[in-house]
């Protein structure tokens, strides 16, 4: 299939938005009205720029208000649609949209609208011009695909056809069985666009918070496997409607479409389906300056890393703490010291892969820009808008020994230590684009958009995990600047991983060894642990030694939940120690309130 989108989907003037569509590697673009009025080019200067850039006009859109029309209204109605031919025939695109009528005075009737379409059909074969109409989800009469297919089928002219919009189907809930009885032939071009769960009205959903397939909740891949069932092979083109998206990047965001489509049609199609399976996260990799070595080096030494080696030829450390890896890299790489700027902190980190040829084949479809492993580089690395990610392979088990002088090789494991999860912080326009890369690239998921409440704000955050919830990631976006997760980016002058928390098998018996070797915790209020020991009905000296200890608590339907917090290190990073009891599936959500009130306090004191 080709791919399309709309020009209203992204900022720009109609040239610089065509630019735009044409270098993310897009086939074609829908012009739409708005965007060609606004701006000065004449329809043949229009034509040229579009035919420069590699593209075609998949489609002029919209006209609306046509079928239906009481007998003056329908006589303007065929005469503005006359004219809007005269500027497509300039334009030399052969598909105009017609969208469902919201009228007021319009008039009902399924065999008026069809009426209505085959004169329109006889217009337009004279002028080699087609007609899909569409369904809109709050059409006057026709709001459902289905009876817009009817309208067509009964109208029955080679040039009208239907137009299928994923979001006016899936927003209503609209059987898609449905789709599969369209003829392929009838179906002129399938618009696609996703958007989160809102209970809100569906014009204004519609206009403010659609988004790429697969950064909304919308089943798209269920429509795209009842779309395949009718043998339709033609253009899937984005239409996009989304506040962020017309403030945003352009180009960061016609990259995100294509990539939103080739994903999409690679997970619907089983010989091209995504086969990388995620393992684990296996480090995390520090940039510093050496002078600020030995201040980093007694902060992870506090919380019980042990350096266990140097790099053979870099300037790098590892530090483990049972099954946790923390590389210091204060190499002098452009890489690194774009990941410093800011002092001390963690600034990309490595995932274990099962096929690393099949990843960075992907990425390559993707356009996800990657560097290859060479003789001064023995990981492949992803470079994502929210940090570096070295790509491990899980089928070699001695890169440590390879690249590394150990100093011990038999660790123990007395806690059991592993990374639960690492949190990232993001401007809040870039968390669609961040979370599209992990699904897309390593075929994780994703869970709906919540708010984790600040004293001074709100900050957004999504949860990506693999099956196995053996990788874990929370991905939080920041549009306040007095949150904490605001204050981090001002800080850090950029996104990056604010916080990684490390899951063990006894969080008390750990958190009393590391304070008996001088370790300090986030101190939390007593007032909180009045409230949970009433709320979920804990056991009174259980609820002491949490208070004692400084450890919050959550349940859910599952299973129990016990976290504790670091230090903040530098203004910008902090660990977190959890345990999962049973099989807890959350991170606390509940308790973030109270660790970010302990951290403004903890900064002001």
């Amino acid at each position: 299939m080709k791919t399309s989108i709309a020009t209203v989907s992204i900022n720009g003037t109609l040239k610089e938005k065509i630019i735009a569509i044409a270098n993310a590697g897009f086939d074609g673009v829908e012009i739409f009205e708005n965007d060609f009025l606004t701006n000065n080019l004449s329809p043949k200067e229009v034509k040229k720029i579009v035919k420069d850039n590699g593209l075609e006009i998949t489609l002029f859109q919209p006209f609306r208000d046509f079928e239906g029309m009481p007998d003056n209204h329908r006589i303007r109605a065929f005469d503005r649609a006359k004219r809007k031919f005269d500027i497509m025939q300039e334009l030399e695109t052969d598909l105009v949209l017609i969208c469902s009528n919201t009228s007021n005075i319009s008039l009902g009737g399924i065999d008026r609208a069809a009426d209505d379409f085959y004169e329109l059909g006889e217009i337009a074969k004279e002028r080699s011009i087609k007609i899909g109409y569409e369904a809109l989800a709050w059409g006057k009469y026709v709001n459902d695909h289905r009876d817009a297919w009817e309208i067509v089928r009964r109208a029955n002219h080679e040039n009208v056809g239907i137009i299928l919009d994923s979001f006016h189907t899936l927003s209503k809930k609209i059987d898609l069985k449905s789709i599969s009885s369209i003829p392929a032939e009838k179906i002129f071009i399938v618009q696609l666009a996703d958007a989160p769960y809102y209970e809100m009205d569906l014009l204004y959903w519609s206009r403010h918070f659609r988004n790429m397939p697969g950064q909304g909740d919308l089943p798209i891949n269920d429509f795209m496997t009842y779309l395949n069932h009718t043998g339709y092979d033609g253009y899937l083109s984005l239409e996009i409607f989304n506040d962020n998206y017309r403030s945003g990047p352009r180009d960061l965001i016609a990259k995100d479409g294509k990539r939103s489509l080739i994903s999409l049609i690679n997970e619907t199609d089983k010989k091209k389906k995504n086969t990388t399976i995620i393992h684990n996260i296996e480090f995390i990799e520090f940039a510093l300056e050496e002078k600020n070595l030995e201040l980093l080096e007694n902060f992870l030494i506090m919380l019980g890393f042990k350096e266990i080696g140097k790099h053979k030829s870099k300037s790098i450390k590892l530090f483990i703490f049972d099954d946790v890896k923390i590389i210091l890299n204060y190499e002098n790489t452009i890489l690194v010291k774009e990941g410093r700027k800011q002092g001390p902190s963690p600034y990309a980190f490595g995932i274990k892969v099962n096929d690393i040829k099949s990843l960075l084949h992907n990425a390559k479809s993707l356009d996800i820009d990657f560097i290859r492993k060479d003789s001064n580089q023995s990981m492949d690395v992803i470079n994502n808008i929210d940090g570096s990610i070295y790509i491990v392979d899980h089928n070699n088990s001695n890169v440590w020994e390879k690249d590394f002088n150990l100093q011990e090789k038999n660790l123990s494991n007395e806690f059991d230590l592993k990374i639960d999860h690492i949190a990232q912080t993001l401007h809040q326009d870039e968390m669609s684009s961040a979370l599209l890369s992990y699904t897309t690239l390593f075929g994780t998921k994703k869970s709906p958009i919540f708010d984790i409440i600040d004293p001074s704000g709100i900050t957004k955050s999504q949860i990506v995990e693999n099956e196995e919830q053996t990788f874990r990631m929370t991905i939080n976006g920041a549009d306040n600047k007095n949150t904490i997760a605001g204050k981090f980016l001002e800080n850090k002058k950029g996104s990056g991983i604010q916080h990684v928390a490390l899951s063990t098998n006894n969080l008390i018996e750990l958190v009393k060894k590391l304070i008996n070797q001088g370790q300090e915790f986030l101190k939390i209020s007593k007032n909180y642990y009045d409230d949970i020991e009433a709320r979920f009905g804990l056991d009174y000296e259980f609820c002491k030694e949490l208070e004692r200890l400084n450890i919050l608590y959550d349940e859910d339907d599952s299973g129990s939940f016990l976290q504790i917090y670091s230090p903040v290190f530098n203004d910008n990073f902090f660990f977190e120690f959890v345990q999962r009891i049973n099989d807890y599936k959350g991170y606390g959500a509940n308790n973030a309130l109270f660790r970010i009130a302990a951290q403004k306090y903890a900064n002001n004191n």
